[in-house]
Order: structure tokens, then C-alpha cells, then sequence
């Protein structure tokens, strides 16, 4: 069964993977430098500068700052638990800034010290409230309850103890000269990892847990909140946005129609074979997997490559049946982390040679695949002589994508790769960071994972044997 939906053009704005729209981009970012606190008003002790911070993404509230400078911890207590003001007061601003969440933490980003998008450790959930991180945080009166507040389009959080970006456009209320509010608050965009999670949603007054709760004026500082939990900051920057013009800023994505075909999985995982643009390459035969859970990714099957996975919503494939569907493209709708188009499995004349770039388009031989009772697919190919499965599941508490190769008549010598970055650290027993903490590997040392130097910056190869099958995570 299909599952294609056709959406109106302004609900494809608020679900696709965007780049900014058509207003006049103004001048350059001033970064808020973090050698120090002396941006800030009277920061508390919970609050400390260091290079990183490190989190163990099983344990509840586990952060800890890696000495150095250019990020902010909040080494968070109950006797120390105070937020960050900047000294500087603002209007319309557009501010981006990167925050890492502990383990079931919560924070929030407020402009003016008023209006919240809230930061939480929403990993996984399905179905984001206005409570979860990249949500519009609800307002609060005594005589009202909670009422107001914005989901996010949809959940692209990421894990604990990695790296999120996170980029604000707001517009601050506007008044008379008798100081009576003509305007509400406004966020024009926000964007989490990416993704547009937010467009032109007015607050009518300050969220709850505001700093100022009982006022609104044209400026104010901004907040980070620092008594809810452990949180990192780093690479703060901001800039005043121009004068809002009549027509509202738009944040479009790279295909537009006012008709957009949007793919979404149902009960179960769907598969789709499609054209994907993958950066200057144009990949012809790949199947791309949604989960209900929000795992996703795309597998070259002439390459025997798993080249990208995402979180968020699946596919838009109008580029498939719009004006004949000459492109044939279908383009991920979350937040996609960018993996190789590569083969896996090489045979390499030791573990120093490089990895081929490719596999010649008639050595390898697919198979097809076969679909589990989950309906997850087991991929399979012939190459030069040897046969390769190549397992891939979404794990059913939404935390990972597993990779399983079993190789028959594996040959001396050879290889799986099994990521290549421009960095890769330990973060724990079998644990690693990549690309600066922006997703994780579980791999287990009994693999035998040898960590070099590659074109990219360095990659983990795992000699392949004859009979043992190779397991892996991908964890983000």
C-alpha cells in the first residue's frame, strides 16, 4: 500500500529540511566569545568555561566540561542553578548557537528573557509537544491555566551528550508611543539541526517561566536557562535583523510547489526506490526505509553503501510524479547526517591502503533484499567472487540503527569501513563521537576496529572474517 499525502504549500514549509527565503540577509554575526563570562551579567557558579563538554548518553544527568575554553557548561546543582543574561539587551534578532543536553535535562533559549524555545532531552519521542526541545513553550496565568505554546514540526532532537545546532529569527513586540503593545511577539523561524520546525508563530505575551513575566518592552536580554538541568553551550552568535518588510519572511525549501507529495510510513516501515541528489552525485539505484519511529535512511544498492540516515519525517517525492516526475528524486524531510557513498567491504593490500571511492558499476551484482517480520531489509550482492548481507534495523526503542554484514567466502584481507570523518573520538567502552560529537558509533572492541588517517580525516576499518558477522550502531 501507498502511503502518499498531498499537503498544502505552507504545511511543506513547516516539514521540510529548508534554507533561508528570500529576505535580505543583513550584515555579520557578532560571536558572543566564551574565554570568559564577562558577556554576561553576574553569572553563578553552576556556569563554566570550558572547550567541550563529555556525556554519557545512558546516564541521567551526566555532563561534564572538558578544560579549555569556547563553550559554557552548566554544571547544574540545587544550590546552583542560575541562568545566563547577556549584558546586552535586544530587538529583532536572529541568534544560532550549538547546545549539547544530558540525559533527561531541560533548558531553554529565551529572547528578551520572555519569549522561550524550549531545549529538552526529547530523543526519540514520536510525538513533540510544545514542552519538547524546538517547541514554543506554553504560557501560564492564574486565571487561565497553561494555554498557547508551539510544537515543533516534527522531532529531530538528537542524543544526549551530542552536539545540536539551533537558529532563532524572532521579532519583538511593537508599541505606541503611549506604550501600549500594537504587536506580539513573533518567531519567524527556527530551525533545529536543519530543520524548520517553526514559521511566523506569534506569542502573546510572555511563556511560562519567563524571567520578566508581568511586562513586555522592545528590548531585552538574552536568557539561557540554567536551573532545570545540565546543558553546554557553545559558538553563540547573533545579528539585528532588518526591518520587516510587507511580505512576511519565508523559509522555502529547495523544491517548491504548492502541491507537495509527502511520504510517511503508517504501522510499519515503508520502502521506497528512487533517484536521491547526494551532493554533486545523482544516485539511480537506491532504496530509501521510514520507520514509524522516526529512524530513516537511504542504501545504495549498486554501491553496497548506507550513505545517509535521518530522524523526522520521511520523504518528499513530488520530484517523482510533478510535471511527469522527470527528476525522479525523492529527498529526505528530517535531519540528515551524511554518511559515505562508498563501498562497505574492500579488499585492501593491508590495513594502511586507502579505500576505493567506488565499486565498477558491473562487479557487483545485487541481489535485492528481503524484508524481516519487522520489514526491515537484509540486502544482498555478489562481488568478486564473495556474497555479502548486509542487515539494517531500526531498534524498537528508536535509539539506534543496527548494521549486521555476514560475508560468505570472505577472501584474506578483507575489510568493512565502517565510518569516515573528519573526526572521531572515544566517548566510552565501544563508544564514539563523530564529526565533532554529531552522531555515535557503537562498535565493539572485539571487532578488532583499527582508527587511521583517511582523505576525510580518519575512518574505523574492521577486519572481516569468514564466518563471524560484523554489528554495528548508529546512534543520533
Amino acid at each position: 500500500m501507498r502511503f502518499l499525502k498531498k499537503v498544502g504549500y505552507s504545511t511543506l514549509l513547516g516539514l521540510a529540511c529548508c534554507r533561508p527565503g528570500y529576505a535580505q540577509e543583513p550584515a555579520g554575526f557578532t560571536t558572543i566569545p566564551l574565554n570568559d563570562l564577562r558577556a554576561f551579567r553576574d553569572p553563578g557558579k553552576n556556569w563554566i568555561i570550558a572547550s567541550d563538554a563529555s556525556a554519557d548518553y545512558t546516564v541521567r544527568g551526566d555532563m561534564k566540561p572538558v578544560k579549555g575554553t569556547g563553550a559554557v557548561v552548566n554544571h547544574f546543582s540545587e544550590t546552583n542553578r542560575t541562568h545566563l543574561f547577556t549584558r546586552e539587551e535586544f530587538g529583532d534578532l536572529e541568534v544560532e548557537l550549538d547546545f549539547m543536553m544530558a540525559n533527561y535535562s531541560n533548558s531553554g533559549v529565551y529572547l528578551q528573557g520572555r519569549y522561550e524555545i524550549q531545549l529538552l532531552d526529547s530523543w526519540t519521542r514520536p510525538n513533540p509537544t510544545a514542552s519538547d526541545c524546538g517547541g514554543i513553550y506554553s504560557r501560564w496565568t492564574k486565571e487561565r491555566g497553561t494555554f498557547e505554546g508551539t510544537p515543533p514540526a516534527m522531532n529531530v532532537a538528537r542524543a544526549p551528550g551530542l552536539w545540536q545546532h539551533l537558529r532563532i529569527r524572532f521579532r519583538a513586540p511593537r508599541f505606541n508611543a503611549k506604550g501600549e503593545k500594537r504587536t506580539n511577539a513573533r518567531f519567524e523561524a527556527v530551525h533545529l539541526n536543519g530543520v524548520l520546525v517553526q514559521q511566523q508563530s506569534e506569542v502573546t505575551g510572555p511563556t511560562g517561566s519567563a524571567m520578566f513575566r508581568d511586562d513586555e518592552k522592545p528590548t531585552g536580554p538574552l536568557v539561557l536557562q540554567g536551573d532545570h538541568g545540565s546543558v553546554a553551550f557553545k559558538n553563540i552568535r547573533y545579528r539585528a535583523l532588518p526591518p520587516a518588510s510587507t511580505t512576511p519572511y519565508q523559509a522555502r525549501s529547495h523544491w517548491e510547489t504548492r502541491n507537495p507529495i509527502l511520504l510517511k510510513p503508517a504501522a510499519k516501515p515503508y520502502l521506497l526506490r528512487s533517484f536521491v541528489q547526494f551532493g554533486e552525485k545523482k544516485l539511480t539505484h537506491v532504496v530509501s526505509v521510514g520507520s514509524p519511529n522516526g529512524i530513516n535512511f537511504s542504501y545504495d544498492s549498486q554501491q553496497g553503501a548506507l550513505f545517509q540516515v535521518w530522524r523526522g519525517d520521511f520523504l518528499d517525492v513530488t520530484q517523482m510524479w510533478f510535471e511527469r516526475g522527470e527528476p525522479q528524486l525523492a529527498r529526505p524531510l528530517g535531519s540528515v547526517i551524511r554518511l559515505s557513498d562508498a563501498p562497505a567491504v574492500a579488499v585492501l593490500a593491508g590495513d594502511r591502503s586507502g579505500w576505493p571511492d567506488s565499486v565498477a558499476f558491473d562487479d557487483l551484482q545485487s541481489h535485492g533484499y528481503v524484508l524481516n517480520q519487522q520489514r526491515m531489509p537484509t540486502f544482498s550482492y555478489a562481488w568478486k567472487g564473495l556474497e555479502v548481507k548486509d542487515s539494517l534495523v531500526a531498534s524498537a526503542n528508536g535509539e539506534s540503527l543496527v548494521r549486521t554484514l555476514t560475508v560468505t567466502n570472505a577472501p584474506d584481507h578483507l575489510f568493512c569501513r565502517v565510518v569516515a570523518a573528519s573526526t572521531i573520538e572515544a566517548a566510552g567502552e565501544g563508544l564514539y563521537g563523530v564529526n565533532g560529537k554529531s552522531y555515535y558509533i557503537r562498535l565493539d572492541k572485539k571487532f578488532k576496529p583499527v582508527i587511521r588517517p583517511s582523505a576525510q580525516g580518519t575512518e574505523i576499518i574492521v577486519p572481516l572474517e569468514k564466518t563471524t558477522p560484523l554489528t554495528y550502531s548508529i546512534i543520533w
